[in-house]
């Protein structure tokens, strides 16, 4: 993971000696409306030992002009066309030296302790990577949170599992193991990404006190029909039943084609008690 890229060196401090160095990376593209909120809550963490990446990927709406005025918290950073989102993960992780690796997106921001919660989690267990709850929120306002699901493992065979994909921290050993982010997926590569990892035997383990802060509204919520049938080709290419995998990718498609539409019809609290009911049926 040593590959430089585009990468120009940022002003930030040199982490405190002694703690495992936790390398931190925000993916975006003219996002100058909210990486703002996002580098702010960087610069908010408790953890004193983050080397923190930033990859833009060109973009032309001011968003450069915000990274480069908090280069003092930035490692490294470039800006550059891509391949897409796994690209501009995969350039990160190149670069990154961090025991543990951990991303946080342009359009979300961190609560204060998640590097130190994700680093203590991962420190008193055995696990390769650990992942928390996610809380969701639409135009600034909080509607509900989804738990990750302790017991993923009895359903990643079939379906993309409850794992809160932004809330996960994992050892920089999973990534040797099971390999980058797939830019042939562009709207799930996350996913694809996890179920190499757990066909690879990494285990993970779910910790409530991590939490991520989640703006509805970003690639995989616009596109969500085309997340599950990337969800669904993943797991064909890793020989999934398909007796089990499509039934689950048709109710989730049908659910969200629904529930998408109520969330612009009621009001926040009353799309957060059908989006509970949702998930309890759907997953």
């Amino acid at each position: 993971m040593t590959e430089h890229f585009g990468f120009r060196p940022g002003r930030r401090p040199p982490p405190e000696a002694g703690r495992p160095l936790y390398t931190l990376i925000t993916i975006v593209r003219n996002a100058a409306a909210t990486v703002e909120q996002t580098l702010s809550s960087v610069a908010r963490q408790t953890y004193p030992a983050i080397e923190y990446i930033v990859v833009d990927a060109g973009s032309t709406d001011g968003t450069v002009d915000i990274l480069r005025r908090y280069e003092h918290l930035i490692s490294h950073w470039c800006s550059e066309p891509d391949k897409g989102h796994a690209d501009g993960q995969n350039k990160g992780v190149a670069i990154a030296q961090g025991t543990f690796i951990g991303f946080v997106y342009a359009d979300d921001w961190l609560p204060d302790d998640f590097v130190e919660k994700s680093v203590a989690a991962l420190t008193a267990s055995d696990a390769d990577f650990v992942f928390g709850d996610m809380d969701y929120h639409t135009d600034g306002a909080f509607l509900f949170t989804i738990p990750g699901d302790p017991g993923y493992r009895k359903r990643i065979t079939y379906r993309a599992p409850v794992m809160n994909y932004p809330t996960l921290t994992a050892h920089r050993r999973v990534f040797a193991g099971a390999g980058l982010f797939n830019p042939a997926y562009k709207v799930a590569p996350d996913f694809e990404w996890l179920f190499r990892v757990d066909r690879a035997g990494f285990i993970g383990r779910h910790d409530s006190t991590i939490r991520y802060n989640f703006a509805l509204g970003g690639n995989s919520s616009q596109h969500a029909t085309r997340c599950v049938l990337e969800v669904v080709r993943a797991l064909r290419g890793l020989g999934a039943n398909p007796l089990r995998v499509w039934p689950y990718a048709l109710v989730k498609i049908a659910f969200h084609g629904v529930d998408e539409r109520l969330r612009h019809w009621v009001s926040p609290a009353v799309y957060a008690r059908i989006r509970a009911v949702r998930k309890a049926i759907s997953g």
